[in-house]
């Protein structure tokens, strides 16, 4: 299958199928809950939803309680990891930041009202961060590698993420598709949401700039430069993007195709989205 022309299709069947997700699992866990006779004493009730679980129901309704257990495990997981990576992350920040740059560089972009920081690292860095107060991070290395007009070009990239709330997307979607593997085409969502917001960020360049020029070398720097690769939610310069990029670079006026999800994985999510409701709808919760 092929994609739209704009990412807002991909994120929103991404939420769209986690909402529907979570309303038939709250609707699974009070049919649950509601056959569970309460008494005093927590541990007592708890295992009385226990017994309840493995012979109080079928086959069917404890698969489906697993899977609502795997799916919590996993989501708790993804939000226990991204706030350990977040805090180590901000103290590498807070531990790096170069305060001279980083007044000079807010200051010039102040019509933004982005602050931009600026880090003492010697590898290029460019991304935009935070899930609710959007920055953008550059390094001392990006500064030295490009020239004014590539800097300018790059933060014009990571001021569009910036502007459009990218990196609470791309956290957000990253929870979904890591908490519920079982429905394949999520994956697939999510790495064409990713391509699209890069392509969109350099087309902003472009628009603003009149020219790919400076976009495309200041890429080209950062592709044959640099090889960190950091594990913070909002990187712009991603792998799985480069080779749409320069294409698009290269070639900005032909259309770009780029694959959103394989047939297989829709029939496999339909399967298992349909099997859902069929236990929903038939009360085998």
């Amino acid at each position: 299958m092929r994609c739209w022309s704009k990412p807002g299709i991909a994120i929103y069947f991404i939420y769209v199928i986690a909402v529907w997700m979570l309303l038939q699992m709250f609707i699974a866990l009070s049919h649950q809950i509601s056959d569970v006779e309460f008494k005093s004493g927590i541990l007592l009730n708890i295992t009385n939803m226990l017994v309840d679980v493995w012979i109080g129901h079928t086959y069917y309704e404890t698969l489906f309680v697993l899977l609502i257990g795997l799916t919590c495990i996993r989501m708790f997981t993804y939000i226990y990891r991204q706030i350990h990576v977040s805090q180590q992350w901000g103290q590498y920040v807070k531990a790096q930041i170069h305060p001279q740059l980083t007044k000079k560089w807010t200051g010039k972009y102040k019509a933004w009202h982005t602050p931009i920081y600026v880090i003492r690292e010697h590898q290029p860095v460019a991304l935009a961060a935070g899930l609710l107060n959007p920055r953008i991070v550059i390094s001392t290395g990006l500064l030295e590698m490009l020239s004014l007009q590539e800097i300018h070009a790059v933060l014009l990239h990571e001021y569009y993420h910036c502007s459009q709330r990218h990196p609470l997307k791309k956290w957000l979607a990253g929870m979904i598709i890591r908490s519920m593997p079982y429905v394949s085409i999520l994956k697939g969502l999510g790495q064409n949401y990713d391509i699209w917001i890069e392509l969109l960020a350099d087309r902003y360049v472009i628009t603003q700039t009149n020219s790919t020029y400076t976009i495309g070398t200041a890429l080209l720097k950062l592709v044959q430069a640099r090889k960190l690769a950091t594990r913070y939610p909002g990187v712009s310069f991603s792998d799985s993007a480069i080779n749409y990029r320069l294409s698009q670079l290269i070639n900005p006026d032909q259309p770009i195709d780029i694959p959103m999800v394989s047939w297989l994985s829709v029939c496999f999510s339909s399967m298992v989205l349909i099997v859902i409701s069929m236990i929903i709808i038939f009360r085998c919760v």
